[in-house]
């Protein structure tokens, strides 16, 4: 169970109060029992998953064995043969654009192709203060976290 704290309230720090009652023998052994039947389930469930992602692999294997049986190579200079309309083609060539592009950040300008990222980074440093104490007979854990940028 958490409580929120209601004490002063500040924009970059909050409380929390957990309390855990004592287990007894008859739960820790039951909890024990249960991860061991859940243990030996998922054991027996991965044969599964790993046969079955063995068999796609061997079908994706036999299916690229037959695309590179039928591909054909082209040369960049050769025009457009209507030939291979419909077929698996290969292409190797230079990648030009027709004017050079220029990143402002380091001033260069290139005639090639790019790819443009922007990427925004919020960052915050956690702090957390725990503290255990015993009432009614359960341990409660009060635990403050702290921000700061």
């Amino acid at each position: 169970m958490s409580v929120p704290f209601s004490g002063t309230e500040h924009a970059n720090q909050h409380s929390r109060v957990s309390s855990h009652k004592k287990p007894g023998f008859l739960e820790r052994l039951s909890e024990t029992a249960g991860g061991m039947v859940v243990g030996i389930a998922v054991f027996a469930f991965s044969f599964y998953v790993l046969f079955t992602n063995e068999g796609r692999a061997i079908r994706t294997a036999a299916s690229l064995d037959e695309g590179l049986s039928q591909v054909v190579s082209v040369h960049p200079s050769s025009g457009v043969d209507f030939q291979n309309n419909g077929r698996l083609i290969h292409i190797s060539g230079p990648l030009r654009t027709s004017q050079p592009i220029y990143d402002p950040n380091y001033n260069i300008a290139v005639q090639a192709v790019k790819l443009r990222r922007e990427v925004e980074m919020y960052q915050w440093v956690e702090h957390q203060e725990s503290r255990d104490y015993e009432e009614n007979g359960e341990t409660k854990t009060e635990t403050t976290y702290t921000y700061s940028e």
